[in-house]
């Protein structure tokens, strides 16, 4: 077998394996990942690419670099940071579409492997990003919590599920329904994974009189779980330093995870 058949086996099988990793280590892997690679593709393009650009090209890249430290020296280097950021953008693009098209040997090979990479861990990272998405969540199922704190055993073993899924960060659902004197409230919570081995949980909440329950709806993000005593012998657990509003007169996000149990009745003294 030829070199020149063997170079794209053993390429396209390495592109495979990239993209098997990109689409199975998730976004924190993504992201050094595309960090490593443009490292790379950025001094190799813009070294390579200006030996095709003619000087009305490099005038105008050194005019908006001008205009990059003007804007930062008036509005503060963050602006200026972005503003960068597009101008090298860009330019890396530019360039590299110059090697690809003019150049020979191994600077177009460097510019192209590196563009297919950075293409694959898109594709691979999109394709990961839709099959979490398209993927039905798993549920714990839905748990009632009554007046003054009572629910029932189904409710508690239902939020037990969820917080035993929280504490290993296992994507889950939980549907709470809760009864007030005056409201009725719906939250659907929800365990979301982040990339740094760890989790959040998000709550979408309706909530309103008993005339019209769905009369209001928020939902907001939540990064912990805090214990905490209910009702007499009912032990609850709450979504903490949540962002985002929770309405007016929400029900505060509780999970029960005991059932209620009313404390003993007082026997009367003899006699």
């Amino acid at each position: 077998m030829s070199g020149r058949v063997q170079y794209p086996i053993v390429f396209g099988a390495f592109l495979l394996a990239w993209a098997a990793l990109c689409f199975w280590a998730g976004m924190g892997f993504v992201l050094v990942a595309s960090l490593l690679l443009l490292a790379g593709l950025v001094p190799v393009s813009l070294y390579a690419g200006h030996r095709f650009v003619n000087r009305w090209y490099v005038v105008a890249e050194l005019a908006a670099l001008v205009v990059a430290v003007v804007v930062s020296i008036v509005t503060g280097f963050v602006v200026a940071g972005i503003l960068f950021a597009v101008v090298l953008g860009i330019d890396v693009l530019v360039c590299s579409a110059l090697v690809l098209t003019r150049g020979r040997g191994s600077f177009r090979n460097v510019t192209r492997n590196l563009l297919v990479f950075l293409a694959t861990l898109g594709v691979a990272t999109g394709a990961a990003a839709i099959t979490a998405a398209v993927a039905p969540i798993p549920s714990c199922g839905s748990a009632t919590v009554g007046l003054g704190g009572a629910t029932s055993t189904s409710s508690a073993d239902a939020g037990d599920c969820f917080v035993a899924a929280a504490e290993n960060c296992t994507p889950m659902t939980l549907a709470v329904h809760e009864t007030a004197v005056d409201e009725l409230a719906s939250h659907e919570y929800r365990i979301v994974a982040d990339s740094d081995s760890r989790c959040h949980f998000t709550d979408a909440v309706t909530y309103g009189p008993p005339s019209d329950p769905r009369q209001h709806a928020v939902s907001y993000n939540c990064p912990a779980l805090t214990d905490q005593i209910g009702s007499p012998g009912e032990q609850q657990v709450q979504l903490t330093q949540c962002s985002g509003s929770t309405g007016s007169g929400a029900a505060a996000p509780v999970i029960p995870i005991n059932a209620y149990v009313p404390l003993a009745t007082a026997s009367p003294s003899p006699g």
